[in-house]
């Protein structure tokens, strides 16, 4: 009796805990980045500026979404031998950040 009891008030509450995550939706993934276009054109932008590199130099690697919803971070790579940068933006392409990456 005691174990079956306890088997429903498990199935209760994971079932609780289900149905919270049942609304939560991922970003959209697009060309393996998470972040608009528009947000990894502007750190391009922003990043061949600070950096005085031409943009066709600047390439994004990766991003990952803060946890602020509306911020990315996207690293960006300005060349061979030449360290990552980090740009943070929001998802109107306006940056916030541009910092050299860890």
């Amino acid at each position: 009796m005691f174990f079956i009891r306890r088997s429903i008030t498990a199935a209760l509450g994971l079932g609780v805990i289900a149905s919270g995550c049942a609304n939560y939706q991922p970003p959209p993934i697009f060309a393996g980045f998470i972040s608009p276009q528009i947000s990894r054109t502007s750190c391009i932008d922003a990043v061949s500026r600070e950096r005085k590199v031409p943009k066709e130099n600047v390439k994004p690697l990766y991003d990952s979404q803060t946890m602020e919803e509306g911020f990315y971070v996207v690293t960006l790579s300005i060349g061979v031998d030449q360290p990552n940068i980090n740009c943070t933006v929001n998802e109107n392409g306006v940056v916030s950040d541009v910092i050299r990456a860890r």
